[in-house]
């Protein structure tokens, strides 16, 4: 007779059978060494000496390391602009972007969670809706509208572009995370006199980091990776972002060798796992929201 295994997960008790537990566990390692592969097999092409860059032990196992192809990524010279200054403008588009995305996600979140007002929920569902909307059949309009506004080729380009396309998520989120604070929490505080504005940021906003961290984090991957909008809004090569060198870089007529290619690539992914290292506590934390009823 066929034996179940019970198991606790997050307080939740459940009898499973031990054949669709390790199958199911064979398979989520099947898609994680998918997923893994490719980067584990790009930092083996980044550490390759030029010599031996088309030859590995196991694949991955390089015969000779070398750090000679970061050297080069860093030195590389594309259009007279450096690797280095296109990983600033990212810096400087990510960090701007994101900074704002939050600070106007908060104050609508809260608006659309604590206060009334007419047509909130109208206002809402067509804000959540917009993100439906493919941001391709938007480009030609923004773009005439950047360069009516003056901003095109800029860096407030790319910044209020993402901006607009992304405060939803970050409202959407943050949202669900103040509707779920206790409500004998804001009610104490302003039996206590507290206004508005003490109520988000001294009660609210202490309590939100979870779900702060949540949007950064996926704030911060859908900026540093945009493509199509950093290429057609910026195109001076000194404002180039990443993803745009990198696309122009492994497609023009300068050869640059596939271990420094390799090495460029690894170095932008630097700051994503840098990002997700500082916040995974409350990532985690705030990706469980809603999930679990006390």
């Amino acid at each position: 007779m066929e034996k179940n295994v019970q198991q606790e997960n997050y307080g939740a008790k459940f009898k499973t059978s031990p054949y669709f537990y390790i199958i199911s566990r064979i398979v989520v390692y099947f898609f994680i060494a998918i997923i893994i592969f490719p980067l584990l097999y790009t930092l083996s092409l980044s550490l390759r000496s030029p010599e031996t860059v088309y030859s590995a032990r196991f694949f991955l196992i390089p015969e000779e390391f070398s750090f000679q192809n970061y050297v080069i990524a860093f030195t590389y010279n594309f259009h007279g602009v450096t690797f280095p200054r296109m990983f600033l403008n990212s810096a400087i588009v990510v960090t701007a972007s994101v900074s704002l995305i939050i600070i106007l996600s908060i104050f609508s979140a809260f608006s659309f969670s604590h206060l009334k007002f007419p047509l909130k929920e109208t206002l809402f569902n067509v804000m959540i809706a917009s993100v439906a909307m493919p941001a391709q059949v938007l480009i030609i309009p923004l773009f005439y509208i950047l360069l009516y506004l003056g901003i095109l080729n800029s860096y407030q380009a790319v910044i209020f572009a993402y901006a607009g396309f992304l405060i939803p998520i970050g409202v959407l989120i943050l949202r669900m995370f103040f509707e779920q604070t206790p409500k004998e929490i804001s009610e104490a505080a302003i039996a206590d006199g507290a206004s508005d504005l003490q109520l988000l940021m001294k009660i609210l906003l202490p309590l939100a980091k979870p779900a702060i961290a949540t949007c950064v984090i996926l704030l911060f991957l859908d900026t540093w990776n945009e493509f199509v909008y950093a290429m057609i809004y910026l195109q001076n090569p000194e404002l180039h972002t990443v993803p745009v060198a990198l696309a122009k870089i492994g497609t023009s007529r300068y050869y640059i060798s596939i271990g420094a290619y390799s090495a460029a690539i690894m170095i932008t992914v630097i700051p994503v796992l840098a990002i997700f290292a500082i916040f995974q506590r409350w990532f985690i934390a705030g990706m469980t929201v809603g999930a679990l009823k006390h």
